[in-house]
């Protein structure tokens, strides 16, 4: 197959240009890689046309950059490694085929041998959905999506590791047909050089203090059933979170949006000169409550919550969101957001938040580990 051939001339080179490069274990990112990973797994897809699609069990292969760290924010999880990856995954189905894939992954507790993972970035799918030609890859409506993976390490402390968890990629609703893939995988981690060290920091807020953000967000969808018309969100929102400790807290969050999909006709999709023709009919007043992880300059919410008045066209107005932000000062935060349904989203946008509640410093009286 031309994806076993493609895969099989990736990890050649790469691996040719890891044994003639330098591998220095001083505090510096180096340029050569410092893991390999070879994964396995399965496309877990829904009934109809994307299963019957599904022929064999999928594969993959990449290359990890990572340092390590043990002090500041990372002593909290028992250590961490973190970096940049690219590689090449395969579905597993003949007619959707590979994916290129680059992105950042987080594994924490590296000083224990049960740990867990968190990666993020972007994958490009060769094959898509077409009207005319596709009719039936419903699963992929555009070649650039989004990707996700979390997972369960194992064997933290050893030179050859396990990890066991489950990707999703899609584009996030900006685009239909878009069930998505979602792949259960191990993952064989091979480490055979020290890593790089680093210093981090840690969230100056201190424990059982109060965090407060204001933020906006542009995000955008496609109403359309079948790749119908992109309709803009904005949202403007409020949030405060109370920490309970390093690395926790609880959150809430008060928003109202403005949803252009409110303007679409049922049965096509397109836009309406008739429905919700006032601004007033196209607002949505939510809130939502959660938890918070902070990790250093970035930190991840998960939240639950309801859309008060006027939900979203074929939505219930019950929601769930993801937050990412990372700190761009002691004021500033640049954020993505997905809001979803049943794992069906809703919109996926992107914004500036502004904050307050005490900036970020070293952190002087956290514990510090030797790898």
């Amino acid at each position: 197959m031309n994806a076993l051939r493609a895969v099989g001339v990736f990890v050649g080179v790469a691996l040719l240009g890891w044994a003639l490069a330098p591998h220095a274990t001083q505090a510096q990112m180096q340029w050569a890689p410092t893991a390999l990973a070879v994964s396995t797994g399965y496309w877990i897809a829904e009934q109809g046309p994307v299963q019957e699609a599904v022929d064999f069990p999928s594969f993959g292969v990449r290359l990890e950059w990572l340092t390590q760290a043990s002090n500041g924010w990372a002593a909290h999880y028992a250590g961490i490694e973190h970096g940049g990856f690219a590689g090449f995954h395969h579905t597993g189905s003949e007619a959707y085929g590979w994916q290129g894939q680059a992105g950042w992954v987080l594994r924490t507790r590296q000083l224990r041998m049960v740990g867990c993972s968190f990666a993020g970035g972007v994958a490009y799918n060769s094959v898509t959905y077409d009207a005319e030609t596709r009719p039936d890859m419903i699963a992929v409506g555009t070649h650039l999506n989004g990707l996700v993976r979390l997972g369960v390490t194992l064997a933290n402390k050893s030179l050859v590791g396990l990890d066991l968890g489950i990707l999703h990629t899609s584009n996030g609703a900006l685009r239909r047909p878009n069930q998505g893939i979602n792949t259960v995988q191990g993952t064989l981690l091979i480490k055979p050089w020290a890593m790089p060290r680093r210093f981090v920091l840690a969230d100056g807020a201190a424990i059982g203090t109060w965090r407060s953000m204001v933020g906006l967000t542009l995000a955008g969808r496609d109403h359309g059933a079948y790749g119908g018309t992109m309709y803009g969100v904005q949202e403007v929102w409020a949030q405060t979170s109370y920490l309970w400790s390093t690395k926790y807290g609880v959150t809430g969050n008060a928003s109202v949006v403005h949803h252009g999909a409110r303007r679409a006709d049922p049965t096509t999709g397109e836009p309406s000169d008739t429905l919700n023709t006032a601004v007033v009919e196209r607002l949505q007043p939510a809130g939502c409550v959660g938890w918070t992880w902070m990790f250093g300059r970035a930190r991840l919410d998960v939240l639950k919550g309801r859309v008060f008045a006027n939900p979203t066209p074929g939505f219930l107005p019950g929601f769930n969101k993801v937050q990412v932000f990372m700190r761009l000062s002691d004021e500033l935060d640049v954020f993505a957001a997905l809001r979803f349904t049943d794992w069906r989203a809703d919109y996926l946008g992107a914004g500036l938040a502004l904050r307050w509640g005490g900036p970020d410093s070293d952190c002087n009286t956290c514990p510090s580990w030797k790898y």
